[in-house]
């Protein structure tokens, strides 16, 4: 009897915690009535889905509870096609607080298997609190697809300024983990709107790990990480695919992985097993400005057929570039095949290895440091690159690899 008693304390704590754990959201009206609940309900962690369900929204979703909140999809599809608007301002930006599904809130988000798509504007939204404070803010996406958004098909926001200028946003950084997911031809209906964006200013990092992805077909750039103040961005991405984006505006394409990382704060890339194909401007292209180094690792991976640069890599002000591939191949690029470019007070240390870099419109590797870009005479020491198994042919400018200061060890 004691043990049917508190069981039957439990039941409406266990039902609190999942809204329509039984029947599930199945249209509008119920995934409405969820997510107000949700809102006004911080014992409801969970909200799950009919399975295969297909919800056509007339407005945005929009959350704004403090508790980790969890969607558990079951195949559902929810379409976004008159689910918000935006409008264009005098340089045709595009202006909106519209999303889909959008999340105003500092918790943690985690969505499995749910489709968002064809939105008006854009796909899923995470604006960060500007009074956020304590642990990162994480988002965890699992079989997520987003297709077919007019502007991001993801925006996670911790930026004040509605047009992504400045460096004010709130005292947490940011996690995102996405796996088997798909976000493709987002970005198509106005200019540099991205498949994935994330915005972090103010103190706080952003960390991202990306799994066995398709991230392709997207108007602006595939990914865009894009941090300044103080933090660093971490970004591991294993086995997925950056094919065929930045298109939509032809006087200024994009990329397919564009990383900028200003002010004070480093970037570390960890890239495995991943295709960077066909994208309009530069396959793979991490920025960094400011005091901080630009550290990456990148095995068993294949850039190719990018409009300009395969692999870019820019350090700017105090910072060194530490880098090491192993198995890369890059061909058929419209610049240099891998560039390595440091200026100001730092120095170039790397490793090539199985590296094949043919049939680019110019060099297939170049690496350069100077102080101030084309000094007469080095003015810092020599950076140290080292080579083995390394192939170059069919480059337009030649099959060397093309240095500034920096000694090469066969």
């Amino acid at each position: 009897m004691k043990k049917i008693i508190v069981l039957s304390a439990l039941l409406p704590l266990i039902c609190a915690n999942n809204v329509f754990a039984d029947g599930g959201v199945s249209d509008e009206a119920s995934l409405m009535q969820a997510i107000a609940e949700a809102n006004a309900n911080p014992n409801i962690k969970k909200i799950r889905f009919e399975e295969d369900a297909h919800i056509v929204l007339n407005q945005p979703v929009v959350y704004s509870g403090t508790q980790d909140l969890v969607l558990v999809g079951h195949g559902a599809t929810i379409d976004g096609a008159s689910a918000g608007s935006f409008v264009l301002d005098q340089d045709l930006t595009a202006v909106t607080e519209d999303g889909t599904f959008v999340f105003n809130t500092a918790a943690s988000i985690t969505i499995k298997n749910l489709s968002v798509l064809n939105s008006a504007t854009r796909g899923i939204v995470v604006n960060i609190p500007e009074d956020a404070v304590g642990g990162d803010q994480v988002v965890n996406l699992h079989k997520v697809v987003v297709r077919n958004s007019a502007l991001y098909g993801l925006h996670i926001d911790d930026n004040r300024d509605e047009f992504d200028d400045g460096n004010f946003g709130s005292a947490i950084g940011l996690e995102l983990n996405i796996s088997k997911s798909s976000f493709t031809f987002n970005g198509i209906g106005a200019l540099d709107f991205d498949g994935i964006r994330v915005d972090e200013r103010g103190d706080g990092d952003i960390i991202t790990t990306i799994r066995q992805s398709v991230i392709s077909d997207n108007g602006g750039d595939g990914i865009e990480l894009d941090e300044a103040g103080r933090g660093d961005v971490i970004t591991t991405v294993i086995d997925t695919i950056i094919d065929r984006n930045g298109f939509y505006n032809a006087e200024d394409y994009d990329d397919g992985f564009d990383i900028d990382e200003g002010d004070e704060g480093s970037i570390w890339v960890n890239m495995i097993g991943v295709s960077a194909a066909d994208n309009k401007d530069e396959g793979l292209d991490f920025d960094e400005a400011g005091a901080g180094s630009v550290n990456i690792s990148v095995l068993d991976t294949e850039v190719s057929g990018s409009g300009d640069e395969g692999l870019k890599v820019d350090e700017a002000d105090d910072g060194d570039i530490n880098f090491a591939l192993k198995n890369v191949e890059s061909e058929e690029n419209g610049d240099d095949g891998i560039q390595f470019t440091e200026q100001g007070a730092g120095q170039i240390f790397g490793s090539l290895t199985g590296v094949e870099a043919e049939d680019n419109a110019k060099y297939g590797v170049t690496i350069g440091q100077w102080i101030v870009e084309d000094e007469p005479a080095p003015a810092e020491a020599a950076g140290q690159v080292s080579a083995s198994d390394v192939e170059l042919s069919g480059n337009a400018s030649g099959d060397i690899v093309k240095l500034n200061n920096v000694d090469l060890v066969q």
